[in-house]
Protein backbone atom coordinates (compact mmCIF):
# COMPACT_ATOMS: atom_id res chain seq x y z
CA UNK A 1 0.00 0.00 0.00
CA UNK A 2 1.26 3.48 -0.96
CA UNK A 3 2.06 5.20 2.40
CA UNK A 4 1.58 9.05 3.17
CA UNK A 5 5.32 9.95 2.35
CA UNK A 6 4.69 9.69 -0.93
CA UNK A 7 8.03 9.52 -3.28
CA UNK A 8 6.16 11.71 -6.31
CA UNK A 9 3.59 14.85 -5.73
CA UNK A 10 1.70 15.51 -8.91
CA UNK A 11 1.94 18.80 -10.34
CA UNK A 12 -1.18 20.97 -9.80
CA UNK A 13 -3.78 21.58 -12.61
CA UNK A 14 -3.55 19.56 -15.92
CA UNK A 15 -1.18 16.66 -14.28
CA UNK A 16 -3.28 16.15 -11.17
CA UNK A 17 -6.17 16.42 -12.99
CA UNK A 18 -5.47 13.56 -15.14
CA UNK A 19 -4.56 11.75 -12.29
CA UNK A 20 -7.52 12.09 -10.49
CA UNK A 21 -9.89 11.61 -13.09
CA UNK A 22 -13.05 8.93 -13.47
CA UNK A 23 -13.96 9.27 -16.45
CA UNK A 24 -14.08 5.68 -18.56
CA UNK A 25 -11.96 6.77 -21.37
CA UNK A 26 -9.25 9.78 -20.32
CA UNK A 27 -7.21 11.75 -22.89
CA UNK A 28 -4.16 13.71 -21.63
CA UNK A 29 -2.27 15.03 -24.09
CA UNK A 30 -2.17 18.01 -26.66
CA UNK A 31 1.50 19.51 -27.14
CA UNK A 32 4.79 17.96 -25.83
CA UNK A 33 6.66 18.37 -22.37
CA UNK A 34 3.20 17.90 -20.46
CA UNK A 35 4.93 14.93 -18.38
CA UNK A 36 2.13 12.50 -20.33
CA UNK A 37 4.15 9.41 -20.15
CA UNK A 38 5.43 9.41 -16.68
CA UNK A 39 1.63 10.88 -15.54
CA UNK A 40 0.63 7.16 -17.32
CA UNK A 41 2.98 5.27 -15.78
CA UNK A 42 1.89 6.33 -11.96
CA UNK A 43 -1.98 6.61 -12.91
CA UNK A 44 -1.61 2.87 -14.15
CA UNK A 45 -0.44 1.60 -10.42
CA UNK A 46 -1.19 4.08 -8.11
CA UNK A 47 -4.74 5.16 -8.86
CA UNK A 48 -6.51 5.78 -5.52
CA UNK A 49 -9.61 3.03 -5.22
CA UNK A 50 -10.29 2.69 -1.67
CA UNK A 51 -10.06 5.92 0.86
CA UNK A 52 -11.98 7.59 3.71
CA UNK A 53 -12.10 10.86 5.26
CA UNK A 54 -10.73 12.58 8.28
CA UNK A 55 -11.63 16.06 10.47
CA UNK A 56 -9.55 16.60 13.19
CA UNK A 57 -8.44 13.21 13.89
CA UNK A 58 -12.19 11.83 13.60
CA UNK A 59 -13.48 10.07 10.36
CA UNK A 60 -16.00 12.15 8.37
CA UNK A 61 -18.71 10.40 5.48
CA UNK A 62 -18.17 12.03 2.27
CA UNK A 63 -20.99 14.34 2.70
CA UNK A 64 -19.77 15.93 5.65
CA UNK A 65 -16.39 16.17 3.70
CA UNK A 66 -18.14 17.59 1.13
CA UNK A 67 -19.77 20.47 3.46
CA UNK A 68 -15.94 21.03 5.23
CA UNK A 69 -14.95 21.76 1.86
CA UNK A 70 -17.43 23.65 0.87
CA UNK A 71 -16.45 25.68 3.94
CA UNK A 72 -12.70 25.42 2.93
CA UNK A 73 -11.20 23.59 5.97
CA UNK A 74 -8.39 21.35 6.10
CA UNK A 75 -10.22 17.91 5.49
CA UNK A 76 -7.37 14.95 4.90
CA UNK A 77 -8.40 12.09 2.37
CA UNK A 78 -6.39 8.82 3.86
CA UNK A 79 -6.11 6.57 0.81
CA UNK A 80 -6.67 3.34 2.26
CA UNK A 81 -6.12 1.04 -0.90
CA UNK A 82 -3.98 1.49 -4.79
CA UNK A 83 -4.45 -0.23 -7.84
CA UNK A 84 -1.30 -2.39 -7.08
CA UNK A 85 -2.59 -3.35 -3.53
CA UNK A 86 -5.21 -5.98 -5.62
CA UNK A 87 -3.83 -9.49 -5.78
CA UNK A 88 -6.52 -9.53 -8.97
CA UNK A 89 -5.51 -6.16 -10.52
CA UNK A 90 -3.99 -6.01 -13.98
CA UNK A 91 -2.85 -3.48 -16.65
CA UNK A 92 -1.54 -2.95 -19.86
CA UNK A 93 0.32 -0.32 -21.01
CA UNK A 94 1.10 -0.15 -24.81
CA UNK A 95 3.72 1.76 -26.98
CA UNK A 96 3.74 1.14 -31.07
CA UNK A 97 7.16 -0.34 -31.59
CA UNK A 98 9.54 -2.07 -29.33
CA UNK A 99 12.46 0.35 -29.35
CA UNK A 100 9.90 3.03 -28.22
CA UNK A 101 8.84 0.62 -25.38
CA UNK A 102 12.32 0.28 -24.24
CA UNK A 103 13.10 4.26 -24.85
CA UNK A 104 10.83 5.98 -23.68
CA UNK A 105 8.16 3.74 -21.48
CA UNK A 106 10.07 1.32 -19.93
CA UNK A 107 12.56 3.78 -17.95
CA UNK A 108 9.79 5.81 -16.52
CA UNK A 109 8.33 2.18 -14.88
CA UNK A 110 11.49 1.41 -13.70
CA UNK A 111 11.91 4.75 -11.82
CA UNK A 112 8.46 4.40 -10.42
CA UNK A 113 7.54 0.54 -9.91
CA UNK A 114 10.98 -0.93 -8.40
CA UNK A 115 10.07 1.58 -5.40
CA UNK A 116 7.15 0.11 -4.49
CA UNK A 117 8.23 -3.73 -4.78
CA UNK A 118 7.73 -4.08 -8.62
CA UNK A 119 9.53 -6.81 -9.94
CA UNK A 120 10.62 -6.76 -13.81
CA UNK A 121 9.69 -10.47 -15.26
CA UNK A 122 11.31 -10.39 -19.05
CA UNK A 123 9.50 -13.45 -19.82
CA UNK A 124 6.15 -12.44 -19.17
CA UNK A 125 6.90 -8.74 -20.01
CA UNK A 126 5.42 -7.25 -16.39
CA UNK A 127 6.44 -5.96 -13.56
CA UNK A 128 4.88 -8.16 -10.50
CA UNK A 129 4.30 -6.58 -7.37
CA UNK A 130 4.21 -8.36 -3.94
CA UNK A 131 0.57 -8.31 -3.34
CA UNK A 132 0.10 -10.09 -7.08
CA UNK A 133 -1.11 -7.23 -9.02
CA UNK A 134 0.82 -7.31 -12.88
CA UNK A 135 1.40 -4.55 -15.36
CA UNK A 136 1.92 -5.50 -18.88
CA UNK A 137 4.62 -3.59 -21.14
CA UNK A 138 3.65 -4.28 -24.60
CA UNK A 139 4.29 -3.01 -28.52
CA UNK A 140 1.81 -3.37 -31.14
CA UNK A 141 3.57 -3.37 -33.88
CA UNK A 142 0.87 -4.72 -36.18
CA UNK A 143 -2.92 -6.15 -36.52
CA UNK A 144 -1.91 -9.50 -35.08
CA UNK A 145 0.15 -8.28 -32.47
CA UNK A 146 -2.78 -6.32 -31.05
CA UNK A 147 -5.24 -9.65 -31.96
CA UNK A 148 -2.70 -11.17 -28.83
CA UNK A 149 -4.45 -8.98 -26.47
CA UNK A 150 -7.98 -9.24 -27.51
CA UNK A 151 -10.14 -11.04 -24.75
CA UNK A 152 -8.18 -10.50 -22.00
CA UNK A 153 -8.97 -8.93 -18.92
CA UNK A 154 -7.06 -5.56 -17.72
CA UNK A 155 -8.50 -3.40 -15.30
CA UNK A 156 -6.48 -0.80 -17.05
CA UNK A 157 -5.30 -0.31 -20.72
CA UNK A 158 -2.77 3.24 -20.94
CA UNK A 159 -1.96 4.03 -24.63
CA UNK A 160 1.38 5.61 -25.09
CA UNK A 161 1.42 8.17 -28.06
CA UNK A 162 -2.11 7.02 -29.43
CA UNK A 163 -1.58 8.93 -32.17
CA UNK A 164 0.35 6.12 -33.63
CA UNK A 165 -2.29 3.56 -33.89
CA UNK A 166 -5.22 3.55 -36.08
CA UNK A 167 -9.06 3.75 -34.22
CA UNK A 168 -10.04 0.10 -34.96
CA UNK A 169 -7.02 -1.22 -33.41
CA UNK A 170 -7.98 1.19 -29.77
CA UNK A 171 -11.62 0.66 -30.12
CA UNK A 172 -11.22 -3.52 -30.16
CA UNK A 173 -8.38 -3.52 -27.39
CA UNK A 174 -11.04 -1.71 -24.97
CA UNK A 175 -13.43 -4.20 -25.00
CA UNK A 176 -10.87 -6.03 -23.07
CA UNK A 177 -11.32 -3.36 -20.41
CA UNK A 178 -13.46 -5.24 -17.99
CA UNK A 179 -13.42 -6.51 -14.05
CA UNK A 180 -15.41 -8.85 -11.73
CA UNK A 181 -14.42 -6.58 -8.59
CA UNK A 182 -16.30 -3.54 -8.23
CA UNK A 183 -13.65 -1.60 -6.55
CA UNK A 184 -11.63 -2.08 -10.14
CA UNK A 185 -13.35 0.25 -12.35
CA UNK A 186 -11.97 -0.43 -15.43
CA UNK A 187 -10.17 2.91 -17.34
CA UNK A 188 -8.77 3.31 -20.80
CA UNK A 189 -6.26 6.28 -20.64
CA UNK A 190 -4.28 7.56 -23.65
CA UNK A 191 -1.28 9.95 -24.05
CA UNK A 192 -0.79 11.90 -27.42
CA UNK A 193 0.83 15.13 -29.94
CA UNK A 194 -1.61 16.13 -32.63
CA UNK A 195 -0.43 14.38 -36.22
CA UNK A 196 0.67 11.45 -37.23
CA UNK A 197 -2.15 8.86 -38.15
CA UNK A 198 -4.42 8.83 -35.34
CA UNK A 199 -4.86 12.27 -35.68
CA UNK A 200 -8.32 12.63 -36.78
CA UNK A 201 -10.15 10.10 -34.68
CA UNK A 202 -8.27 11.42 -31.85
CA UNK A 203 -9.63 15.09 -32.52
CA UNK A 204 -13.32 13.59 -33.42
CA UNK A 205 -13.75 11.59 -30.09
CA UNK A 206 -11.60 13.93 -27.38
CA UNK A 207 -10.70 17.19 -28.54
CA UNK A 208 -13.98 18.42 -30.50
CA UNK A 209 -16.68 17.08 -28.19
CA UNK A 210 -14.28 18.50 -24.92
CA UNK A 211 -12.94 21.64 -26.35
CA UNK A 212 -10.52 23.11 -23.28
CA UNK A 213 -11.81 26.18 -22.04
CA UNK A 214 -9.79 29.62 -21.96
CA UNK A 215 -9.10 30.84 -18.43
CA UNK A 216 -8.66 34.31 -18.91
CA UNK A 217 -5.69 36.41 -20.92
CA UNK A 218 -3.07 35.15 -23.21
CA UNK A 219 0.05 35.00 -20.85
CA UNK A 220 3.05 36.07 -22.10
CA UNK A 221 6.55 34.30 -20.61
CA UNK A 222 9.51 36.84 -20.12
CA UNK A 223 12.10 34.60 -20.41
CA UNK A 224 11.17 32.55 -23.22
CA UNK A 225 9.23 35.44 -24.85
CA UNK A 226 6.40 33.26 -25.48
CA UNK A 227 2.58 34.01 -25.51
CA UNK A 228 0.08 31.18 -24.54
CA UNK A 229 -3.35 31.21 -23.97
CA UNK A 230 -4.19 29.09 -20.60
CA UNK A 231 -6.77 26.74 -20.40
CA UNK A 232 -9.69 24.83 -18.06
CA UNK A 233 -10.38 21.29 -18.89
CA UNK A 234 -14.03 21.05 -20.29
CA UNK A 235 -16.33 18.52 -18.67
CA UNK A 236 -16.17 14.94 -19.86
CA UNK A 237 -18.78 14.16 -22.47
CA UNK A 238 -20.87 10.98 -22.21
CA UNK A 239 -22.09 9.48 -25.29
CA UNK A 240 -25.63 8.15 -25.73
CA UNK A 241 -24.41 4.53 -24.07
CA UNK A 242 -23.42 6.62 -20.80
CA UNK A 243 -19.39 6.34 -21.35
CA UNK A 244 -17.73 9.09 -20.34
CA UNK A 245 -15.14 10.59 -22.00
CA UNK A 246 -12.34 13.56 -21.14
CA UNK A 247 -9.67 15.38 -22.73
CA UNK A 248 -7.37 17.18 -20.11
CA UNK A 249 -5.06 19.20 -22.30
CA UNK A 250 -1.60 19.93 -21.20
CA UNK A 251 1.27 21.87 -22.26
CA UNK A 252 5.24 22.24 -21.29
CA UNK A 253 3.80 25.55 -19.30
CA UNK A 254 1.72 23.16 -17.30
CA UNK A 255 4.84 20.96 -16.61
CA UNK A 256 6.79 23.39 -13.67
CA UNK A 257 9.92 20.40 -13.93
CA UNK A 258 10.73 21.38 -17.52
CA UNK A 259 10.02 25.08 -17.27
CA UNK A 260 12.49 25.11 -14.12
CA UNK A 261 15.29 22.16 -15.04
CA UNK A 262 14.99 22.19 -18.84
CA UNK A 263 14.84 25.67 -20.10
CA UNK A 264 16.46 24.70 -23.69
CA UNK A 265 13.65 22.41 -24.37
CA UNK A 266 10.98 25.37 -24.30
CA UNK A 267 13.92 27.15 -26.92
CA UNK A 268 14.00 24.48 -29.00
CA UNK A 269 10.12 24.14 -29.07
CA UNK A 270 9.82 28.08 -29.87
CA UNK A 271 12.22 27.43 -33.04
CA UNK A 272 9.83 25.27 -35.14
CA UNK A 273 8.58 26.12 -37.96
CA UNK A 274 4.93 27.23 -37.62
CA UNK A 275 3.11 24.21 -37.80
CA UNK A 276 5.32 22.01 -35.62
CA UNK A 277 5.45 24.99 -33.18
CA UNK A 278 1.22 25.09 -33.27
CA UNK A 279 1.33 21.60 -32.59
CA UNK A 280 3.86 20.51 -29.97
CA UNK A 281 4.02 24.22 -27.89
CA UNK A 282 0.68 25.13 -27.68
CA UNK A 283 -1.12 21.96 -28.73
CA UNK A 284 -3.52 22.67 -31.22
CA UNK A 285 -5.22 20.25 -33.31
CA UNK A 286 -6.78 22.22 -36.42
CA UNK A 287 -4.00 21.21 -38.59
CA UNK A 288 -0.46 18.93 -38.53
CA UNK A 289 2.73 18.72 -40.25
CA UNK A 290 2.80 16.32 -43.35
CA UNK A 291 -0.77 16.39 -44.57
CA UNK A 292 -0.88 14.77 -48.33
CA UNK A 293 -3.48 16.79 -49.79
CA UNK A 294 -2.00 20.06 -48.73
CA UNK A 295 -4.66 21.76 -50.79
CA UNK A 296 -7.73 20.93 -49.66
CA UNK A 297 -10.55 23.65 -48.79
CA UNK A 298 -13.89 22.90 -47.36
CA UNK A 299 -15.00 25.85 -49.58
CA UNK A 300 -13.66 24.45 -52.37
CA UNK A 301 -14.22 20.54 -51.99
CA UNK A 302 -17.65 20.20 -49.95
CA UNK A 303 -20.90 20.95 -51.70
CA UNK A 304 -24.66 20.91 -50.00
CA UNK A 305 -26.14 17.61 -50.57
CA UNK A 306 -29.95 19.32 -50.82
CA UNK A 307 -28.38 21.03 -53.80
CA UNK A 308 -27.36 17.88 -55.74
CA UNK A 309 -30.18 16.71 -58.21
CA UNK A 310 -29.90 13.09 -60.42
CA UNK A 311 -29.57 14.20 -64.59
CA UNK A 312 -28.92 17.77 -64.53
CA UNK A 313 -26.33 20.49 -64.00
CA UNK A 314 -23.43 19.14 -65.47
CA UNK A 315 -21.84 21.04 -68.25
CA UNK A 316 -22.81 18.88 -70.77
CA UNK A 317 -26.16 17.89 -69.17
CA UNK A 318 -25.60 14.13 -68.85
CA UNK A 319 -23.28 11.98 -66.36
CA UNK A 320 -22.95 8.76 -65.19
CA UNK A 321 -22.74 6.54 -62.19
CA UNK A 322 -20.20 4.57 -60.29
CA UNK A 323 -19.56 2.85 -57.08
CA UNK A 324 -16.33 2.45 -55.63
CA UNK A 325 -15.20 -0.11 -53.39
CA UNK A 326 -12.21 -0.68 -50.37
CA UNK A 327 -12.16 -4.09 -48.73
CA UNK A 328 -12.39 -4.64 -45.24
CA UNK A 329 -14.30 -7.17 -42.69
CA UNK A 330 -12.44 -6.06 -39.21
CA UNK A 331 -11.53 -2.54 -40.68
CA UNK A 332 -14.16 -0.58 -42.48
CA UNK A 333 -15.53 -2.01 -46.01
CA UNK A 334 -16.21 1.54 -47.76
CA UNK A 335 -18.46 2.30 -50.80
CA UNK A 336 -18.76 5.55 -52.41
CA UNK A 337 -21.20 6.80 -54.86
CA UNK A 338 -20.14 8.77 -57.54
CA UNK A 339 -21.51 11.12 -60.21
CA UNK A 340 -19.04 11.85 -63.68
CA UNK A 341 -20.32 14.59 -66.24
CA UNK A 342 -19.25 14.76 -69.91
CA UNK A 343 -16.45 16.37 -68.90
CA UNK A 344 -14.82 14.40 -66.40
CA UNK A 345 -16.26 16.27 -63.14
CA UNK A 346 -16.80 14.17 -60.57
CA UNK A 347 -18.88 14.23 -57.25
CA UNK A 348 -19.21 11.98 -54.78
CA UNK A 349 -22.71 11.69 -53.33
CA UNK A 350 -23.24 9.13 -50.85
CA UNK A 351 -20.95 6.75 -48.96
CA UNK A 352 -20.89 3.30 -46.70
CA UNK A 353 -19.03 2.59 -44.19
CA UNK A 354 -19.41 -0.13 -42.20
CA UNK A 355 -17.56 -2.80 -39.97
CA UNK A 356 -17.78 -6.39 -39.11
CA UNK A 357 -19.35 -7.24 -42.53
CA UNK A 358 -18.32 -10.58 -44.41
CA UNK A 359 -18.00 -10.43 -48.12
CA UNK A 360 -20.77 -12.71 -48.36
CA UNK A 361 -23.41 -9.98 -46.12
CA UNK A 362 -21.46 -6.57 -48.44
CA UNK A 363 -22.94 -6.97 -51.76
CA UNK A 364 -26.61 -7.50 -49.99
CA UNK A 365 -26.36 -4.81 -47.77
CA UNK A 366 -24.89 -2.10 -51.12
CA UNK A 367 -27.99 -3.17 -52.61
CA UNK A 368 -30.76 -2.84 -49.85
CA UNK A 369 -28.58 0.34 -49.64
CA UNK A 370 -28.99 1.91 -52.87
CA UNK A 371 -32.38 0.59 -53.54
CA UNK A 372 -33.93 2.09 -50.41
CA UNK A 373 -32.42 5.41 -50.92
CA UNK A 374 -31.69 6.19 -54.36
CA UNK A 375 -34.54 3.47 -56.18
CA UNK A 376 -31.19 2.18 -58.12
CA UNK A 377 -30.02 -1.15 -59.12
CA UNK A 378 -26.53 -2.28 -60.03
CA UNK A 379 -27.25 -2.11 -64.00
CA UNK A 380 -27.34 1.60 -63.20
CA UNK A 381 -24.31 2.24 -62.91
CA UNK A 382 -21.40 2.33 -65.42
CA UNK A 383 -18.90 0.87 -63.58
CA UNK A 384 -18.05 -0.68 -59.95
CA UNK A 385 -14.25 -0.27 -59.40
CA UNK A 386 -12.58 -2.48 -56.68
CA UNK A 387 -10.02 -3.31 -54.01
CA UNK A 388 -8.14 -5.86 -56.14
CA UNK A 389 -8.21 -7.59 -52.33
CA UNK A 390 -11.48 -8.27 -53.55
CA UNK A 391 -10.18 -11.25 -55.83
CA UNK A 392 -8.73 -13.08 -52.94
CA UNK A 393 -10.29 -16.37 -52.50
CA UNK A 394 -10.57 -16.72 -48.37
CA UNK A 395 -14.04 -17.86 -48.05
CA UNK A 396 -16.10 -21.13 -49.33
CA UNK A 397 -18.97 -21.50 -50.89
CA UNK A 398 -20.79 -25.09 -51.17
CA UNK A 399 -16.93 -26.27 -50.02
CA UNK A 400 -15.54 -24.46 -53.16
CA UNK A 401 -13.02 -21.61 -52.70
CA UNK A 402 -15.10 -18.20 -53.01
CA UNK A 403 -13.84 -14.68 -53.37
CA UNK A 404 -15.77 -11.20 -52.11
CA UNK A 405 -15.43 -10.22 -56.07
CA UNK A 406 -17.79 -13.57 -56.45
CA UNK A 407 -20.44 -13.04 -53.54
CA UNK A 408 -20.84 -9.40 -55.28
CA UNK A 409 -21.49 -11.46 -58.72
CA UNK A 410 -23.96 -13.69 -57.24
CA UNK A 411 -25.72 -10.05 -56.10
CA UNK A 412 -25.34 -9.10 -59.78
CA UNK A 413 -22.96 -6.70 -58.59
CA UNK A 414 -20.10 -6.83 -61.11
CA UNK A 415 -16.56 -5.76 -60.19
CA UNK A 416 -13.90 -4.18 -62.09
CA UNK A 417 -10.28 -4.71 -60.81
CA UNK A 418 -8.77 -0.89 -60.05
CA UNK A 419 -5.08 -0.57 -60.18
CA UNK A 420 -2.94 -1.22 -56.69
CA UNK A 421 0.14 1.08 -57.51
CA UNK A 422 -0.53 3.17 -54.14
CA UNK A 423 1.75 6.10 -56.11
CA UNK A 424 0.02 6.28 -59.19
CA UNK A 425 -3.35 6.46 -57.40
CA UNK A 426 -2.14 9.17 -55.00
CA UNK A 427 -1.16 11.22 -57.51
CA UNK A 428 -4.19 10.73 -59.87
CA UNK A 429 -6.23 11.71 -56.75
CA UNK A 430 -3.76 14.42 -55.55
CA UNK A 431 -4.29 15.93 -59.05
CA UNK A 432 -7.58 15.56 -58.98
CA UNK A 433 -8.20 17.45 -55.93
CA UNK A 434 -6.01 20.58 -56.63
CA UNK A 435 -7.48 23.95 -57.29
CA UNK A 436 -6.36 25.82 -60.61
CA UNK A 437 -4.80 28.36 -60.82
CA UNK A 438 -7.75 30.05 -62.09
CA UNK A 439 -10.94 31.42 -58.99
CA UNK A 440 -12.89 30.56 -61.31
CA UNK A 441 -12.15 26.92 -61.50
CA UNK A 442 -12.71 24.05 -59.82
CA UNK A 443 -11.56 20.65 -58.74
CA UNK A 444 -12.16 17.67 -60.57
CA UNK A 445 -13.49 15.87 -57.28
CA UNK A 446 -15.76 17.53 -54.90
CA UNK A 447 -18.08 15.78 -52.28
CA UNK A 448 -21.65 16.52 -51.17
CA UNK A 449 -21.52 16.91 -46.80
CA UNK A 450 -23.24 13.99 -46.36
CA UNK A 451 -20.11 12.27 -46.90
CA UNK A 452 -18.41 12.24 -43.82
CA UNK A 453 -16.08 9.67 -43.54
CA UNK A 454 -14.55 11.27 -46.77
CA UNK A 455 -14.57 15.42 -45.58
CA UNK A 456 -12.79 13.55 -41.88
CA UNK A 457 -10.14 11.76 -43.30
CA UNK A 458 -8.72 12.31 -46.64
CA UNK A 459 -7.80 16.29 -46.32
CA UNK A 460 -6.06 14.48 -43.24
CA UNK A 461 -4.11 11.38 -44.42
CA UNK A 462 -0.28 12.20 -44.04
CA UNK A 463 2.46 11.36 -45.78
CA UNK A 464 4.43 8.50 -45.60
CA UNK A 465 7.05 8.78 -43.63
CA UNK A 466 9.49 7.09 -45.97
CA UNK A 467 8.37 7.95 -49.20
CA UNK A 468 6.38 11.48 -49.14
CA UNK A 469 5.03 10.79 -52.84
CA UNK A 470 2.31 8.17 -51.24
CA UNK A 471 0.03 8.46 -48.54
CA UNK A 472 0.43 6.58 -45.35
CA UNK A 473 -0.43 2.89 -45.09
CA UNK A 474 -1.02 2.94 -41.68
CA UNK A 475 -3.64 6.02 -41.81
CA UNK A 476 -7.19 5.95 -41.74
CA UNK A 477 -6.95 5.58 -45.35
CA UNK A 478 -10.40 3.18 -46.76
CA UNK A 479 -11.89 6.37 -48.11
CA UNK A 480 -8.82 7.11 -50.01
CA UNK A 481 -8.41 4.02 -51.31
CA UNK A 482 -11.62 3.46 -52.62
CA UNK A 483 -11.84 6.80 -54.00
CA UNK A 484 -8.32 6.10 -55.66
CA UNK A 485 -9.48 3.05 -56.72
CA UNK A 486 -12.38 4.35 -59.09
CA UNK A 487 -10.16 8.11 -60.04
CA UNK A 488 -7.57 5.93 -61.51
CA UNK A 489 -9.93 4.21 -64.31
CA UNK A 490 -12.35 6.97 -64.75
CA UNK A 491 -10.37 10.32 -64.45
CA UNK A 492 -6.55 9.23 -64.90
CA UNK A 493 -6.65 10.53 -68.65
CA UNK A 494 -8.17 13.84 -68.28
CA UNK A 495 -6.31 14.91 -64.80
CA UNK A 496 -4.13 17.26 -67.08
CA UNK A 497 -6.96 18.70 -68.65
CA UNK A 498 -8.01 22.14 -67.22
CA UNK A 499 -10.90 21.68 -65.71
CA UNK A 500 -13.24 24.57 -67.05
CA UNK A 501 -16.11 24.96 -64.95
CA UNK A 502 -16.54 28.60 -64.93
CA UNK A 503 -18.03 31.89 -62.85
CA UNK A 504 -18.65 29.47 -60.13
CA UNK A 505 -17.42 32.00 -57.01
CA UNK A 506 -19.96 34.15 -58.53
CA UNK A 507 -22.95 31.75 -57.71
CA UNK A 508 -21.98 31.42 -53.96
CA UNK A 509 -25.18 33.07 -51.84
CA UNK A 510 -26.11 32.80 -48.36
CA UNK A 511 -24.76 30.68 -45.64
CA UNK A 512 -21.57 30.20 -43.26
CA UNK A 513 -18.62 31.93 -45.40
CA UNK A 514 -19.81 30.85 -48.94
CA UNK A 515 -20.87 27.07 -47.75
CA UNK A 516 -24.26 27.10 -49.46
CA UNK A 517 -22.80 26.61 -53.03
CA UNK A 518 -23.72 27.51 -56.23
CA UNK A 519 -21.67 25.23 -58.10
CA UNK A 520 -21.66 24.91 -61.77
CA UNK A 521 -23.74 21.72 -61.89
CA UNK A 522 -26.43 23.09 -60.06
CA UNK A 523 -29.04 25.50 -62.01
CA UNK A 524 -28.21 28.21 -63.79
Amino acid sequence: MLNNSKQFVPHPGKQTEFLQSTADWIFFGGARGGSKSFSLTWKAAFMPRKWHYQFKGNEITEKEYQELKSQRKKVKIVVDKISIDYPDYIALLVRRTYPQLERNLKPECDKLYKLYGGKWQERNHCYLFPSGAKIYLVHFKDEKAKDNYIGGNYNFIGIDEANQFPEHWVVEISTSARTDNPELKPQICLTSNPGNVGHVWLKRMFVDPCKPIPDGDPVHNDEFDVTYQPTKTAPAFVDEEGITFQYIPATVFDNPSIILNDKAYVKKLKKLNPVLRSMWLEGKWDVFQGMYFDMWNILHHVVMKEDFVFGTHFSKGSHSLYRFYDYGTKAPFVCLFAAVDDDKNMVIYDEIVETGLAASRQAEFVNSYTWDKYKQKPQDFTDEIADPAYWTKHSEKEGLPYSPAMFYADAEIYLTKGNNDRKAKAKVVYDALDVPDSYEDVPRIRFTDNCEYCIETIPNLPSAQLDPEDVDTKSEDHAFDALAYGATIVLESFIDKPNSKKGWRERLKGGLDGYSYKSGWMSQ
